[in-house]
This record gives C-alpha cells, sequence and structure tokens, in this order.
C-alpha cells in the first residue's frame, strides 16, 4: 500500500515555483552603467560594412539611471534609461548592448554597429542658471534687440525627421520698425540675407508670434546677460548673442 501526501507534495511544488520565479526576477532585473561619456568612433552596417558618417553620436550616463544624447549639430535628448539584460532603452531610441569595457563599448539596433570610446572632451557646455540670479521679466522687445546665433537644441522627444530648412539657425531681432516688423528668423538652409520668418509681435505670455514661410508661435524663457532660451513644441533653442 502506497501512502499519499498531497500536503507535502504542493509544498515542494510551492519551493520549485518561488525559486524559479525568484531566478527569474534576478536574471531580468535592471542594471546600472557606470557614470560615464561616451563618442562615437566607428559606424557599421549589419553584415559589418564601414560607412563613413558626420553626425557623431555622443552619449553621457548619469547617475540614477540619467541619460544624455545627441547627434553631432543635433538635438540634445535627456531622460531616464532602462537595461535589462543586454536591452539598453532611452525611450527615444533602443539598443543592445553588444560589447562593454571600461573605455570602449558596442551597441547596435537594426539599423547597424556602433562602436565608442570613452569621450574627454567638452562636447556639451550646458547653460547654468546660478542660484542667486534672477530670471528678469520680459516686458518690451527692445530688451531681446541684438543678433542672435543657437549654438545648442535640445528636445523632450524624438526628433523622427529633422527638418533643417525649419530649424531655427539665428535671429535678428531689431525692435519696432516702420514695416510693422520686429526682427527676423533665420533657418537653416536660408541665407544670411533671406529670412524665412519675422517676428510680428511679443504677447503678454511671452510668446513671439511669427509670419512668412509659416505660422510659428515661439515661447521666450530666457533673455538676459548675453542668453536667450526659447522653446516650440517641445524644442528648446538656446542662443548667444553677437556683439557688433
Amino acid at each position: 500500500m502506497h501512502k499519499q501526501y498531497p500536503s507535502f507534495y504542493l509544498f515542494v511544488l510551492f519551493l520549485c515555483l518561488f525559486s524559479t520565479s525568484a531566478y527569474s526576477q534576478k536574471k531580468h532585473s535592471p542594471k546600472n552603467l557606470p557614470v560615464s561619456r561616451w563618442r562615437e568612433v566607428k559606424r557599421m552596417t549589419l553584415d559589418s560594412v564601414i560607412t563613413p558618417f558626420k553626425d557623431t553620436l555622443f552619449i553621457s550616463i548619469k547617475p540614477k539611471n540619467l541619460f544624455s544624447y545627441h547627434n553631432k549639430d543635433g538635438f540634445i535628448y535627456n531622460g531616464t534609461y532602462t537595461l535589462e539584460e543586454d536591452a539598453l532603452d532611452f525611450g527615444t531610441a533602443k539598443y543592445t548592448v553588444a560589447l562593454k569595457k571600461p573605455a570602449f563599448m558596442v551597441l547596435t539596433n537594426e539599423k547597424g554597429i556602433y562602436s565608442f570610446n570613452i569621450d574627454s572632451t567638452d562636447t556639451v557646455k550646458a547653460i547654468v542658471i546660478a542660484k542667486e540670479e534672477k530670471i528678469d521679466t520680459i516686458t518690451s522687445i527692445d530688451q531681446m534687440i541684438g543678433h542672435w546665433t543657437v549654438y545648442k537644441r535640445t528636445a523632450d522627444r524624438q526628433v523622427q525627421q529633422i527638418d533643417l530648412a525649419s530649424q531655427i539657425r539665428s535671429m535678428f531681432i531689431t525692435g519696432p520698425s516702420t514695416d510693422g516688423k520686429l526682427g527676423y528668423i533665420y533657418g537653416g538652409q536660408d541665407r544670411d540675407d533671406s529670412a524665412s520668418w519675422y517676428i510680428k509681435t511679443l504677447n503678454h505670455d511671452l510668446t513671439l508670434e511669427c509670419d512668412g514661410k509659416n505660422t510659428r508661435i515661439i515661447r521666450v524663457i530666457k533673455c538676459q546677460n548675453g542668453e536667450m532660451i526659447l522653446e516650440e513644441d517641445g524644442l528648446k533653442y538656446f542662443f548667444k548673442q553677437f556683439k557688433k
């Protein structure tokens, strides 16, 4: 006669399931990358054919799973990344970590293979507003007069297809004039003597109403001490002022 111990078998089954679940959670638990800055040095197709490139990719890994990345002269993306197994997810871009060493890293995606070295250059210099600095309230377009040139762009979303023509390259703010225009906005493909847009008004909500190739509404975030920050549809433009 064989005795049956249903309670014992159920207990053993529970232990097996618990162990498997714990192992799976441990295996797939998110990981952190060490704080570091990377510069793309080589790009290849998925079949390992080296391809030339000018839009060098820069990646900055920050504490607490924060990141910043951008292509040369492109928008800067900031956010929080996740790393599970070898899957690196920036939210706006996803890669597989094929190789990771202290001074060398290889990432892949469906488009190609990207090799990186540690970046020791100043690829991005952020505007830092001192705590004691008080942001002036813009009350008149006269406070913004001058020649302004974009030196950095950031985005809170992925720009799927960058339209160079619509990107702001520079601005020349003149103030009130006889033709009713307050200034001019130059796109990425505009000649220096032919702006695609002009500024119509500075509204009370600190938005610049612009017309020309199309209508644009641009928000003024800051304009003081030779620096200006404007925002349009989640894209921020950082300007420096040329003194002539």
